[in-house]
C-alpha cells in the first residue's frame, strides 16, 4: 500500500467519525472572541496524530489544535482535523479535514476530505496534477470578475466586511456573485475544480491553506498571499484564482 492508499484510508475513517458526529451531541467554546473550538476538533485531531504515527513514525506533526509535536524531522504533517469548525458547529454541511506533507519548508503532498460529499482531492508536487475521487480536476477558464463567482473568508463581524470591502469593493460590487463561507480549504479546493472562480481571504491560517493551496496550483490555478506577494503557506491569508482572472486581480489590487 503507497502513501496515496494509506492517507485516503485514515481520511476517509476520519470521516466517518466526524460526519457521526456532526449529526450528534457535542460541545463547544471560545479559543479567543469569534474563535470556535469543538471536542469534535480535538477527538479527531488525535485519531489522525495516532494512526499518521503508526504508519509514518519518522515524521513530525502540526496539528491547528496541539501545535508542534516531535519537530525533530525534515517532514512534518500539517494538519486541520476540522476546517470549517463554526460550519460544523451551527449545522452547516461545508467542512473538511485538511492535511499537508512539508518537506524542507515546501509542501509536497496536500489532502482535503469532505466527509459530507465524500470528496477527496489530493495531489502532489512530483504530479503536477490534481484530483478528486481519482479523476484529473482543472480550473475554471472564467476571464472576467464580472463573470466570476467569489468566496471571501468573513463571518458577520462587521470590521471584517468593512476591510474586504474598502480592498475589494470593485469585486464586490462587479462579481457575478459574491459569498461569505467559512471553510479555506474547501474553497481552494472548490477553485481548483472550477466550481468557484476566486477566493479571498486576509485570515486564513497555514493549516487552512497548505494542502488546498498545492492542490490548486497543480490544477493550473494561482496562489497568492493575501498581498499579492508570492505565496507562503506560513504566511495569514491567501487569494486562489483561475490563470484567466490574474491581470484583472492585479488591476484591482493596485486601485
Amino acid at each position: 500500500m503507497d502513501n496515496l492508499d494509506i492517507i485516503e484510508k485514515i481520511l476517509i475513517e476520519a470521516g466517518k467519525l466526524l460526519e457521526n458526529r456532526f449529526s450528534g451531541v457535542f460541545t463547544y467554546k471560545n479559543k479567543e472572541k469569534f474563535d470556535l473550538v469543538s471536542d469534535v476538533d480535538i477527538e479527531i485531531e488525535q485519531f489522525l496524530i495516532k494512526k499518521l504515527s503508526k504508519n509514518f513514525p519518522s515524521m513530525s506533526f502540526f496539528s491547528e489544535e496541539i501545535g508542534e509535536i516531535n519537530n525533530n524531522s525534515e517532514q512534518k504533517w500539517i494538519i486541520d482535523p476540522l476546517d470549517g469548525t463554526v460550519n460544523f458547529i451551527f449545522g452547516i454541511p461545508y467542512f473538511n479535514i485538511s492535511l499537508a506533507l512539508e518537506s524542507k519548508n515546501e509542501i509536497i503532498e496536500g489532502y482535503v476530505y469532505n466527509p459530507i460529499n465524500k470528496e477527496f482531492y489530493y495531489s502532489k508536487k512530483s504530479l503536477k496534477k490534481s484530483y478528486l475521487n481519482g479523476k484529473e480536476i482543472s480550473v475554471s477558464d472564467t476571464g472576467t470578475i464580472s463573470e466570476s463567482l467569489v468566496a471571501f473568508g468573513y463571518s458577520s463581524i462587521y470590521k471584517n466586511i468593512e476591510k474586504y470591502y474598502k480592498k475589494w469593493h470593485e469585486i464586490f460590487d462587479h462579481c457575478k456573485k459574491g459569498m461569505g463561507s467559512l471553510s479555506p480549504a474547501l474553497n481552494i479546493c472548490n477553485v481548483a475544480r472550477g466550481r468557484i472562480d476566486c477566493f479571498i481571504d486576509f485570515g486564513c491560517s497555514m493549516e487552512g491553506q497548505a494542502a488546498g493551496g498545492l492542490i490548486l496550483k497543480n490544477a493550473g490555478g494561482i496562489v497568492y498571499n493575501y498581498d499579492l506577494t508570492e505565496w507562503d503557506y506560513k504566511a495569514k491569508g491567501i487569494i486562489a484564482i483561475n490563470r484567466n482572472l490574474q491581470e484583472e486581480i492585479e488591476r484591482i489590487n493596485k486601485l
